[in-house]
């Protein structure tokens, strides 16, 4: 057997994931044939597509599994899922995610996006701040008059947001 690396637990997660993914494949497989995937008098029954998207990713999976699992058996784990000092990387990209997604229940997504951008692109990618206040205004502002003003689809507003956006002039 391979040496094996202290710590080392990629491959475990390949399998597992690999594993996971099949299951998501079987459900969509499930689904489809309750559906029906074949192919009735006006085309595609509704479970057609979903059919052999999930027969896809089974049959993906399967090799992406088998091949982990060997490789396991062979050379043993491998090599850290998560390496020295990269769980603050990590957190770094997952915190602020997870405040955007608490934001926007509270503030709406224009203004939970503007204060993510702000705080990610200055403090996270030490952006100058020039550039970071002009692209947080900028790129939240542009979606708003899209979507809220020209398409006509409102995205979510949040607790405080209605009230603060109405102070837009727009």
């Amino acid at each position: 057997m391979g040496k094996r690396i202290r710590g080392g637990e990629m491959r475990k997660a390949d399998i597992i994931v690999a594993l996971c993914l099949m299951l998501v494949g079987l459900v969509v497989l499930a689904d489809a044939i309750r559906l029906g995937f074949g192919w009735g008098m006006s085309g595609p029954e509704s479970g057609f597509f979903p059919f052999y998207m999930g027969l896809g990713i089974v049959l993906c999976t399967f090799f992406i599994a088998l091949r982990a699992i060997r490789i396991y058996k062979k050379e043993g784990t491998g090599k850290r899922l998560i390496p020295e000092g990269g769980a603050a990387k990590i957190l770094w990209v997952l915190l602020p995610a997870v405040g955007v997604v608490l934001l926007t229940e509270l503030l709406g997504l224009h203004l939970a996006t503007v204060l993510y951008l702000a705080f990610y692109m200055g403090v996270v990618g030490r952006i100058h701040w020039g550039k970071v206040v002009l692209l947080s205004l900028l790129v939240p502002l542009v979606v708003y008059v899209l979507f809220d003003r020209i398409f006509l689809i409102p995205l979510p507003e949040g607790v405080w947001g209605k009230n603060i956006m109405a102070l837009i002039p727009f």
